[in-house]
């Protein structure tokens, strides 16, 4: 009897010892899938989220779109300096934005497109033609400084008024070392001194945060009702970033 009872407890132990390694096993296999799916999420936020561009890139976007060039590069790299101090967020006025630092602006510009483009740092000028810069560059403090004699201008570039205005993601690919996001939106006009106007340019329009003078219903409402109706009337955008130093950059912007 105590043979058999030994017997007994001795196959107990060797059962449970058996259940914990197989139990230690998949436990291991699972967290082993947990890690690559974290660090799959932690790489696709490396990712530039497109919907939080600042209005200077997507203007930059935009006029690219107009322009003769079809290499998003050589354009970029075409722009005046203060072209591209405006699209590394000079005029960034956000709570977290400090971008009164040339060294802040061209790291923006890096982390955006991967390159500096050339920026120099030199005084902010407007307009090409204007005698006096908007912004004057100071060498001492690395900032620039707001110029009091400059003349009052509610324009602050040379190029069109116009932005891409993003409204939501269609489809996302993956190639090689390349990732696409194609969005939904439509083009977006901002009049100096009043209000910003989102159209296909034929059917579609609508004046932002203005959606209580005239029809009642929030700009959320207008574009979800457009897009249930026909959601082909939106525009395409074509995002393309490439992996750079562990970092996704915009390298190829096109409509689709």
């Amino acid at each position: 009897m105590d043979k058999n009872k030994s017997l007994y407890i001795s196959l107990v132990v060797l059962f449970c010892v058996v259940i914990t390694g197989i139990s230690a096993f998949f436990l291991g296999l699972q967290f082993s899938k947990q890690k690559l799916v974290d660090n799959s999420t932690k790489n696709e936020s490396k990712i530039t989220n497109v919907e939080s561009y600042n209005i200077p890139t997507l203007s930059i976007l935009y006029n690219y779109l107009k322009s003769d060039y079809n290499n998003l590069e050589e354009y970029l790299k075409k722009l005046t300096n203060s072209e591209k101090l405006y699209v590394a967020g000079l005029f960034d006025s956000s709570d977290e934005a400090n971008n009164n630092k040339f060294s802040l602006l061209k790291e923006n510009l890096i982390k955006t497109f991967g390159s500096d483009l050339g920026v120099l740092p030199e005084d902010y000028y407007a307009f090409a033609e204007s005698e006096e810069p908007l912004y004057k560059y100071d060498k001492e403090t690395d900032e620039y400084i707001y110029n009091e004699e400059s003349p009052g201008t509610d324009a602050i570039t040379d190029l069109d008024s116009g932005y891409i205005y993003n409204y939501i993601l269609d489809k996302k690919e993956s190639k090689e070392d390349l990732i696409i996001l194609t969005y939904y939106g439509l083009y977006a006009y901002q009049d100096e001194i009043g209000p910003t106007t989102i159209t296909n340019q034929k059917n579609i329009e609508r004046l932002l945060n203005y959606e209580e003078t005239f029809d009642g219903i929030s700009d959320q409402e207008y574009l979800q009702n457009a897009f249930k109706k026909n959601k082909e009337d939106f525009l395409k955008w074509s995002y393309t970033f490439k992996k750079v130093n562990d970092n996704y950059v915009l390298v190829d912007f096109k409509q689709a």
